[in-house]
C-alpha cells in the first residue's frame, strides 16, 4: 500500500486515501498516530477491525485486511468511501422531511441489527460516523463508519478494554447509562444514539 493523501484525523488516529500497489485499486487506511501506539491501542485498533469484518451488511463499512507498517505500526484497510457524512448534510440541509429523514436511517437501525446480532455495540454512532455514498445505480447508501469504541459481548478470550467509571463517546448522542460510565452498556446505547439523530434529522436540532 502506499498512502496518496490525508482524509481525516482524530485524537487518535488518522484516515488515509491509499493505493493497493498489487491490485491497483484505491481502500482507505487507518493509522494510529506514532505517539499513540501502545500495546492497548493496537488490541484497540484490531478489536475495531474485527468488529466491522464480522458484520456483512450493506451500510456497514467493508474491513479488507489488518496489518503492520515497516515501523511496526497497526492499521486497517477498509474500503475506500466517496461521499459526505450525515453531519454534513444536516449542516447543509438543516432540517430534512420526515420522510427523507427515516428513508436514510432504516438502512443505519438495520447495519445496528445486523451489529447486535453478533453481539456487537457501536457505542459512538453520531452523524459524523455516517457516510452517504452514492452507488453504482445512483441510489444513496449510507455506512456506518469507525467501530473504534465498539463493544464485542461475544469476544471469546479477549480481555476487556473498558471499565465501569469510563465514559467513552460522543456527550451529544450518549445514552444516560453511558454518560454515567456504567459497565453494562449495551445495545440499547446504540438505539438512543440513532435516535437522537431522527430527532435532529427532523427537527434540526439536538
Amino acid at each position: 500500500y502506499v498512502l496518496v493523501r490525508l482524509l481525516g484525523q482524530g485524537g487518535m488516529g488518522t484516515v488515509w486515501h491509499a493505493r493497493n500497489l498489487a491490485l491497483g485499486t484505491d481502500v482507505a487506511i487507518k493509522l494510529i498516530r506514532p505517539s499513540f501506539v501502545t500495546d492497548e491501542a493496537s488490541e484497540r485498533l484490531l478489536r475495531e477491525a474485527r468488529a466491522a469484518a464480522l458484520i456483512e451488511h450493506a451500510s456497514i463499512v467493508r474491513v479488507f485486511d489488518f496489518g503492520r507498517t515497516e515501523e511496526d505500526e497497526p492499521y486497517i484497510v477498509m474500503e475506500m468511501l466517496r461521499g459526505v457524512s450525515l453531519a454534513a448534510l444536516f449542516d447543509t440541509r438543516g432540517r430534512l422531511a420526515a420522510s427523507v429523514a427515516v428513508q436514510l436511517l432504516l438502512p443505519v437501525v438495520s447495519a445496528l441489527a445486523a451489529a447486535h446480532a453478533q453481539g456487537i455495540v457501536h457505542r459512538d454512532l453520531k452523524p459524523d460516523n455516517v457516510v452517504l455514498v452514492v452507488s453504482s445505480h445512483d441510489c444513496v447508501v449510507p455506512k456506518v463508519v469507525d467501530f473504534g469504541i465498539a463493544k464485542l459481548t461475544r469476544d471469546a478470550g479477549g480481555r476487556s478494554l473498558t471499565r465501569g467509571g469510563q465514559v467513552m463517546g460522543s456527550p451529544e448522542y450518549m445514552a444516560p447509562e453511558q454518560a454515567r460510565g456504567a459497565a453494562g452498556v449495551d445495545e440499547r446505547a446504540d438505539v438512543w444514539a440513532v435516535c437522537v439523530m431522527l430527532y435532529e434529522a427532523i427537527t434540526g436540532v439536538r
